[in-house]
């Protein structure tokens, strides 16, 4: 299979009880696959793809996780 791995997924739950994968995309990012909770017709999506800023506590991490690898 000629694919390329982008991250990792994580399963997780909203206040509502809906299913959602997150995960990091890279130390500023992160990636959200949302349920499509207002889906009416079958040619709508199932699923939408989000790219939102990392948290800060998250992302002062991996800034620090990177400045440690290069060193």
């Amino acid at each position: 299979m000629d694919a390329i791995r982008i991250t990792g997924l994580w399963k997780g739950k909203d206040k509502n009880g809906n299913t959602f994968l997150s995960g990091n995309l890279n130390a500023i990012s992160r990636v959200l696959v949302m349920p499509n909770t207002f889906k009416k017709e079958e040619k709508e999506p199932d699923y939408f793809f989000y790219i939102t800023p990392q948290k800060k506590n998250n992302q002062k991490k991996e800034n620090q996780k990177v400045m440690f690898e290069e060193l």
